[in-house]
C-alpha cells in the first residue's frame, strides 16, 4: 500500500538529471589531469559512492589525494571545463533530464508541491532547470550557498519541507549521502541505483515514477 505524500523533495544529479557525461566527465577529465594519468569512471563512481563526497569539488580533490595541489586550483579547472568558457561549450550543455517533463507536472498534478534539495551551486542548478522549461513546476530549489552544511547534513532538506510546509514527505536520491540527510530529516527516503539502502529503493528513475504515479 502507497503512503499518501503531501509533496516530492528530489535530489537533482542523477535522479532529476544525467550527470554522466557532465559532472562525472569533469571529475573525471579533471583528475586524469591532475594525477597525469587517464582515470577511469569505475574510480569516479566509486569516490562519489563515499559519505560525505557529495560535493563534486570535494570528490575530485579527494580522488586526486595530493595536499600539494591547492583545492582552489582543482576547483578553477573542474568549472573551466564543466561550464561554457566563450570559446567551447562546458559538460553542462550535455545534461538531459531523466523525467520527460510531462512526467515531472503529472507528479506536481498529483502531489501539488515539489521541491529539490540539491548540492549544486544556485546558478548551475537554475540553468537546469530554466533551461528545460520547469521552473514553473518546481516550488522550491535548495542549493549550496542555501544552507550552511551540504549532505549528509539534513539542512537542504528540512529547509524545503519548512518553505512548504510539508507534512509527510519522501526525498529522492541516488547516493549514500542522500539516504543518510533523508533519515536525520527524519523522513523516508527512495533510493536509486544498486545498493541497498534508503527506505524504498528502485534501479532507475522510469521505475520510481512508476511507483510514485
Amino acid at each position: 500500500m502507497k503512503v499518501t505524500y503531501d509533496g516530492l523533495i528530489f535530489d537533482m544529479d542523477g535522479v532529476l538529471v544525467d550527470i554522466s557525461k557532465s559532472y562525472r566527465e569533469a571529475i573525471r577529465q579533471t583528475t586524469s589531469y591532475f594525477l597525469e594519468r587517464s582515470v577511469l569512471m569505475s574510480e569516479v563512481d566509486e569516490i562519489k559512492n563515499t559519505v560525505g563526497m557529495n560535493n563534486d569539488w570535494d570528490a575530485t580533490y579527494a580522488l586526486i589525494n595530493n595536499p600539494n595541489i591547492s583545492y582552489e586550483g582543482v576547483k578553477s579547472y573542474f568549472q573551466s571545463i564543466y561550464l561554457d568558457n566563450g570559446q567551447k561549450s562546458g559538460l553542462i550543455n550535455n545534461e538531459k533530464l531523466l523525467i520527460s517533463k510531462q512526467k515531472v507536472q503529472s507528479l506536481k498534478n498529483k502531489y501539488k508541491k515539489l521541491g529539490i534539495a540539491t548540492g549544486r551551486p544556485k546558478k548551475e542548478a537554475e540553468y537546469v532547470i530554466n533551461k528545460n522549461k520547469l521552473i514553473e513546476i518546481f516550488d522550491c530549489i535548495i542549493a549550496l550557498e542555501d544552507v550552511e552544511n551540504s549532505k549528509p547534513s539534513p539542512d537542504s532538506i528540512l529547509m524545503v519541507i519548512e518553505k512548504l510546509n510539508l507534512k509527510q514527505t519522501v526525498y529522492i536520491g541516488d547516493s549514500p549521502s542522500d539516504v543518510i540527510a533523508a533519515e536525520r530529516a527524519k523522513i523516508p527516503s527512495i533510493f536509486v541505483g544498486k545498493q541497498t539502502i534508503g527506505t524504498i529503493r528502485f534501479q532507475t528513475m522510469l521505475e520510481v515514477v512508476q511507483y510514485l504515479l
